[in-house]
């Protein structure tokens, strides 16, 4: 079987269907990669096949003409109001892309199109030429009402090509169920924490003599921002009982940090999935690539969220129970770096939600129940 993927180029909508890409591929079949918004470099770390249908345009400047502003997010939105703007740039950015995606499905012919919700031209162009659709998520807030309002934003697309709108499709859930809207045409698999090749320090494959806390503000934030966020913690984590570690801190405007102290380690990038395989807790975004890399790893979270989906993330997680949540990173001191270590019942939570996820399917195993739902849906139409 021949399959078509296409998500935005950025590190939280490609990693997440990366094993499922890589399980199909494993199965047989041929997977090919359709890369769009002028970064086509950012797709070639999948390891997969990729072609550029991209006309130069950027997300950045469609984000600036059909929704301008910053982008800072709120507490207490839905995802209607989350993915307002997103829908506007991102539908703006897919119509460019719906005529080369025509013509590569009539070149390549795929039996099957994968796609995240971003990517809205995907569902349009399974509707004109009825190839079959799979939505793949890559968090927790649902990516079928992106769709849905993408769709809105490009009726004129469906109307004139005689199609009413995106057709049924299954939904690929990376979320353990406890933490998503349920939806009857989903299917869930296990949240694998993915990257590209990297060097690990060795001293990090093992444990240390004390307690190791994360503290990642994700691939987005600009690094001005995250320098200021870091040069006000300093002083507070110099005062902690455990060892901090940045992963790309490097990369980080030190002139905004004029200490580090000895107990706070700098790195290269190194996965996150292996940091958190021998640290106790992380401090993040509210990404959620990290948040649920954290799940996997059944480790407790604080979160200090900044933009987009990571208000309704960290809300989640200290609504379950599995994650601390704070307004600013100011407020964290001492007591809350405790609290997020011996936490008890922060731990238990923590602990049932990495079994929850560990429960679920794994890529391999979601291959062939992705290909009975496929005949099923098949048979409808």
């Amino acid at each position: 079987m021949r399959v078509l993927f296409s998500a935005p180029p950025s590190t939280g909508h490609l990693l997440p269907a990366l094993p499922t890409l890589q399980a199909l591929r494993a199965a047989g079949h041929d997977v090919l990669v359709a890369a769009y918004g002028a970064d086509a470099g950012r797709y070639l770390g999948l390891g997969l096949s990729v072609t550029d249908i991209s006309d130069g345009t950027t997300l950045a400047e469609m984000y600036e003409k059909h929704a301008p502003g910053r982008r800072t997010g709120n507490p207490g939105l839905t995802a209607r109001q989350i993915f307002a703007a997103p829908a506007r740039a991102n539908a703006a950015l897919s119509r460019n892309s719906v005529a080369p995606l025509l013509k590569l499905v009539h070149d390549w012919s795929p039996e099957l199109l994968i796609h995240d919700p971003f990517q809205g031209a995907i569902p349009l162009v399974s509707a004109i030429t009825k190839v079959p659709v799979i939505e793949h998520q890559s968090g927790m807030v649902s990516g079928r009402v992106l769709t849905e309002m993408i769709a809105h934003h490009l009726q004129d697309l469906y109307r004139e090509n005689g199609v009413p709108g995106p057709p049924p499709s299954v939904s690929i859930e990376v979320a353990p169920p406890s933490l998503i809207h349920h939806d009857e045409n989903s299917l869930h698999v296990k949240y694998v924490s993915q990257h590209g090749s990297a060097l690990v320090p060795p001293h990090l494959l093992a444990r240390g003599t004390r307690a190791r806390i994360v503290i990642t503000f994700g691939t987005v934030m600009h690094a001005a921002t995250q320098a200021q966020r870091l040069a006000g913690l300093m002083s507070v984590l110099a005062k902690c009982d455990a060892d901090f570690l940045l992963p790309m801190a490097v990369d980080i405007d030190d002139a905004a940090i004029t200490s580090i102290p000895d107990n706070v380690t700098t790195l290269p990038f190194v996965p996150i999935s292996e940091l958190l395989r021998n640290c106790d807790a992380i401090v993040h975004h509210g990404g959620s690539g990290t948040l649920l890399s954290a799940v996997a790893s059944g480790v407790p979270q604080l979160i200090i969220p900044h933009a987009g989906d990571q208000f309704f993330n960290s809300e989640l997680a200290h609504r379950i129970g599995f994650g601390l949540s704070l307004p600013a990173i100011d407020q964290i001191d001492s007591d809350v770096i405790k609290r997020l270590l011996n936490d008890d019942h922060l731990h238990a939570v923590a602990a049932e939600v990495q079994a929850e996820n560990a429960a679920q399917p794994s890529p391999a195993e979601l291959i062939s129940r992705l290909l009975a739902t496929m005949e099923i849906f098949s048979a409808a139409e």
